[in-house]
């Protein structure tokens, strides 16, 4: 079975807007996991009265690093600013051939540098859209919702909505 492994940034955010369904609809022949720093990072905010980690902890189950892998986390540089969540997911990803799920520019940027999978929030908008999962109208409103309820902007949205518009003409959705 193919994995995606989630990043806070991407787990918390969907857990915001109470949208996790999405990422079945976004890779509905993959498993989704989050990793033990990720878990531990949602206890302490549940702890801290947010009510969002439990959308989570409850729906996503956790995958933690083999011995190997352990033994690879020291390889991760210390002065590329990569959070211990992110290490364990980027190397959860290249050791077993999943997509790294980041909304983390200097993640994106190293895993791309290091042949890792990785997607965004801008790449799994898009693929719900190529998977029909959202209307255009609809994802203008996820859009809005994400923007307003993670405190998160999104840039190009009129891009990626732009895009959706002219995949849908073309129909190579």
């Amino acid at each position: 079975m193919r994995m995606v492994i989630l990043d806070c940034d991407i787990a918390s955010c969907l857990a915001k807007i109470n949208r996790m369904d999405l990422l079945g609809a976004a890779f509905p022949d993959f498993e989704v996991y989050i990793t033990e720093s990720v878990s531990i990072e949602l206890l302490r905010a549940s702890q801290a009265g947010f009510s969002f980690p439990d959308r989570i902890l409850k729906n996503v189950p956790v995958i933690s690093l083999n011995q190997d892998e352990r033994i690879m986390l020291q390889d991760i540089p210390k002065n590329r600013s990569i959070h211990f969540g992110e290490a364990e997911g980027l190397i959860i990803s290249k050791n077993r051939n999943a997509i790294f799920l980041t909304n983390d520019s200097r993640a994106v940027r190293y895993c791309k540098d290091n042949d890792t999978k990785v997607l965004d929030l801008r790449d799994i908008l898009l693929i719900l859209f190529k998977q029909r999962a959202l209307t255009r109208e609809e994802m203008n409103d996820l859009i809005q919702d994400i923007e307003d309820m993670d405190n998160v902007i999104i840039k190009d949205k009129s891009s990626i909505l732009d895009n959706i518009w002219i995949l849908g003409r073309s129909g190579t959705v």
